[in-house]
């Protein structure tokens, strides 16, 4: 059934207008949520935004951890727990308002390989983030979405 809906006309379409999405999509283990849901919302011609955002985060890990081994610079992210301050370069910084909490989520990726995101509220990291797109900050690991995508949390800050 999953081959078939794979080579269906809307799939296939789909794959051709977003290459990027797609080469990510295709590196996704077949047992991982992400992949249903991507495969559901091109199946039925309505993926949803939140998808997206986690497909592209996705994608933008994959690339950093691809020049990140050739390069020779690959480490793995810090354990969970663990606070450390890092050196990122911010990819997409978007408003998020859950819960009447506004927040501003910060995606990154390091030139180690690892990447992730952050939620913040404070406004001496947005406005810094909003003048530089590489910036240190500490923060603590607090999952790990795969083996170089984490969520940094515990009081991030600016170094």
């Amino acid at each position: 059934m999953r081959a078939q809906l794979l080579k269906s006309e809307v799939v296939q379409e789909w794959a051709e207008k977003n290459p990027r999405l797609w080469w990510a999509f295709e590196e996704l283990d077949e047992d991982d949520d992400l992949n249903d849901a991507v495969l559901a919302g091109i199946v039925n011609e309505r993926v949803s935004q939140g998808v997206i955002t986690r497909l592209v985060r996705f994608a933008d890990g994959l690339e950093a951890k691809e020049r990140a081994e050739t390069a020779g610079t690959m480490r793995p992210p810090p354990a969970v727990g663990e606070r450390r301050s890092v050196t990122i370069s911010v990819t997409r910084m978007t408003k998020v308002n859950w819960d009447r909490d506004k927040k501003f989520r910060v995606d990154f990726t390091t030139d180690h390989g690892w990447s992730g995101y952050f939620d913040t509220k404070n406004p001496k990291i947005v406005s810094t983030i909003s003048k530089s797109n590489t910036v240190t900050v500490v923060g603590e690991i607090e999952r790990h979405l795969y083996d170089f995508l984490v969520v940094l949390g515990g009081r991030v800050r600016i170094v």
